[in-house]
This record gives C-alpha cells, sequence and structure tokens, in this order.
C-alpha cells in the first residue's frame, strides 16, 4: 500500500519507504584530505550507500544529523532506496583504469532489511568482483549475508576482500536497545566464525563505545577473546560523539535507557570538535589504552575509527598513538588498475594501499601515481584522470 505525499510516493512493504533514481554520479571516496587534519582513512576506497537511513535504527547514529534523506528518514522512519544504483557504477567503473576497494557501506547498513526486497548491496558487490576488484563489508546484521555473496568475496583473485562486523557488546539488553533493527551479539559472532571459516580477513568493531554502557574493562575484554575464538584477526573502535543537530535526541535515548548514564554523559560530554560535541580527551585516551592494551593481550591488531585531540584550532589523529597495525582496517588492500578498459583490474604493483602514509611522507609513491598520495577526497572526475 502506498500513499502520496508531498509528491513523494511511500511504499508500506516491508518497511516504509521511498524509491529514487540513484545521483548523478556513485564513483567517490572519503570526505575528509589530509590538509583538513581529519583524514585517518589509512586507504582509499570507494564508498556506497545504497540505502539512505537505515532499519538497524541505531539511536545514537551520527548519520540522524544529515539532511535530505537522512532527515526524512530520521524523522518520519522513512527509508530511500536508490535504484540503479548498481547499473550506474557499472557504467561509471567501464570508464576507470584505477579504482580502489568497493566500501559498502560507511553511512548505512548494506544488508539491512530492504536488501532482502532489492538487493542493492549484493548488485553492487558483484559490480565490483566481475571487475576482479576487491570489496569490503560492515554490517550489523551479519546473519542476513547471503553465504553466496561471502562465498564468492572467499573466491576474490588476490584475496583482498574483508569483512566487518559490529558488536556492541555481548550483553543483548545493549545491542537491542543501541541497535534494534541489528542482529543479536550470538549472531553476529557466528557470522563472523563464517566469514572467517572461508578464508576471508574478519574484523570486530565495537563501534561506538558508549560511555558507561559498554566500555567496561571485563565486558571488552571477555568480547575480544570470544571474537578472537571466532577467527577476528582485528579490531575497531569509536567513541559515540552528539552532534549538536541531534544532541538532545540522542540523549533523551540514553535517558530512556539509564537516567544515571544521561546525567552522566552531560559531564563528560565537554569538548567541541566542529558541529559535535565529544567525550573529553583524558576519558577518550584512557579507553582507547584500554582497548589497545587487551588486543594486544589476545594478539589481535587495533585501530581507532576517526578519533582526534583538538587543541589551538589543530587536530591530532588518535591513531599515532594507539594504532598497532598496518591500516586502521587492519587489511592493507592495495589500489587496482588496468592497462585497457576492455581488460580486469589488478592489483597495482608495489602498492599497499595505504595510501595515507604516502602522503605523510610526501615522497613519489610505489604505484607511481601522485595523485594518489595527495590522499584528496576522491570523486568520480578524479578517478577518471588517474
Amino acid at each position: 500500500m502506498a500513499e502520496q505525499n508531498r509528491k513523494i510516493v511511500i511504499a508500506e512493504e516491508p518497511i516504509p519507504h521511498v524509491l529514487s533514481p540513484a545521483r548523478k554520479t556513485i564513483v567517490h571516496g572519503w570526505h575528509f584530505p589530509p590538509s583538513s587534519e581529519r583524514r585517518e582513512c589509512s586507504s582509499e576506497r570507494i564508498l556506497l550507500n545504497p540505502y539512505s537511513g537505515c532499519s538497524v535504527e541505531c539511536p545514537e547514529c551520527y548519520a540522524r544529523a544529515y539532511g535530505g534523506a537522512f532527515s526524512l528518514w530520521n524523522k518520519s522512519g522513512i527509508i530511500t532506496v536508490k535504484i540503479g544504483i548498481a547499473e550506474r557504477l557499472k557504467r561509471e567503473l567501464s570508464r576507470l583504469r584505477w579504482a580502489a576497494c568497493g566500501y559498502l557501506s560507511p553511512v548505512t547498513d548494506p544488508f539491512q532489511t530492504l536488501e532482502s526486497a532489492y538487493h542493492l548491496s549484493e548488485a553492487c558487490i558483484n559490480t565490483f568482483l566481475d571487475l576482479d576488484l576487491p570489496v569490503e563489508i560492515v554490517t550489523k546484521r551479519g546473519e542476513y549475508v547471503p553465504v553466496r555473496v561471502l562465498e564468492r568475496m572467499a573466491d576474490h583473485p588476490y584475496g583482498h576482500c574483508f569483512c566487518q562486523y559490529t558488536v556492541l557488546s555481548l550483553e543483548r539488553e545493549v545491542q537491542l536497545f543501541f541497535a534494534p533493527g541489528g542482529s543479536s551479539p550470538n549472531s553476529q559472532l557466528d557470522a563472523m566464525g563464517l566469514s572467517s571459516e572461508l578464508g576471508l580477513f574478519t574484523v570486530l568493531r565495537i563501534d561506538p563505545i558508549l560511555p558507561g554502557i559498554n566500555d567496561g574493562a571485563q565486558a571488552i575484554e571477555e568480547l575480544v577473546q570470544v571474537a578472537k575464538e571466532r577467527g577476528c584477526k582485528h579490531v575497531i573502535a569509536s567513541f559515540c560523539d552528539l552532534n549538536l543537530r541531534t544532541k538532545k535526541q540522542v540523549l533523551d535515548s540514553v535517558r530512556r535507557y539509564d537516567e544515571s548514564i544521561r546525567a552522566y554523559w552531560g559531564s563528560l560530554y565537554d569538548e567541541r570538535q566542529g558541529s559535535g560535541m565529544h567525550a573529553r580527551l583524558c576519558y577518550r585516551l584512557e579507553k582507547a589504552e584500554l582497548l589497545r592494551d587487551i588486543c594486544s593481550k589476545y594478539g589481535l591488531t587495533f585501530a581507532l575509527c576517526m578519533e582526534f585531540a583538538f587543541a589551538d584550532g589543530k587536530y591530532e589523529g588518535l591513531n599515532s598513538r594507539f594504532m598497532t597495525s598496518g591500516s586502521c582496517e587492519g587489511k592493507l588492500v592495495p589500489m587496482y588498475s588496468r592497462e585497457s578498459l576492455t581488460k580486469k583490474f589488478r592489483p597495482a604493483k608495489g602498492c599497499t594501499g595505504a595510501c595515507l602514509n604516502c602522503a605523510k611522507i610526501k615522497k613519489q609513491p610505489p604505484c607511481g601515481k601522485p595523485e594518489l598520495a595527495k590522499c584528496g577526497a576522491l570523486k568520480y572526475s578524479d578517478y577518471l584522470k588517474l
């Protein structure tokens, strides 16, 4: 059943959503270049969000502060489905000689409820793999990732595909409240185990750390230990931040979970960075050290995701202090290139994919492309020029 709302046709099943053609260009990379001081992403990625809005409905999600289709979702729960995204992706990739690993998805869950109806994420993954380009997935709904997708990723000829699974806590109540539409902790761990058994590099994301909720030493150690048993090789963590647009909304959610923790957050979040409030630096440093040390204890590498110290108007990426891996995602995936548009892509010779390292040392990169060593916020037009 559908209704007309400001000329938007809303489909009610399986959950409220609207269909919208994919935007003109699909291929793009990270938002921040190194010149902004807010680039912590080690490697280039082609970022894809087939859905704007997310049925996992995390109350703390930073995307709730975004405008456009994300605002529609935050206010009304209506998700926008980008029809034709895989076809547009295929056309754009067909014109490129250089490309990065595909990333599904940086903002919304690629295997959320609507994926079972539209299969856009799977179609995009297949588009990359058809060209021998690697792909990574990040999900809170591991049980809904089709086995055929994992098997095809595992068959990648150069072994560069990998999986990231978010588990906020082993406590079911925490997962239910802060990722209500996601898989249970046990289901996430089972998905992690399956990916590992298939030979895929597997990452645990404790993302985000929620102060006073999932940041206890014992809880973190138990989670890391169980993830290690399921084949996890690397751990990524970030801390929940409060965008000023949605700060009250997030704090109201925390209050519903536990009034005393709401009061704790009120005193803890006193550091302004850009448009958001962050937990004070001493707290984040203490917990980052704890996370790193626990991961090291169990033989896992560790990195933070987009965490910064901010002083005197300058940002310092905290991975310079805490990352124990060669890249923030734990797996080094090179850039890919091809000699002819009629051929498939291959890993660029000599390239590790840690483009941010090349940007920092400011030397001729082994890939032979100085443009990539700048780590700019790459757009489709930039890829066309490579």
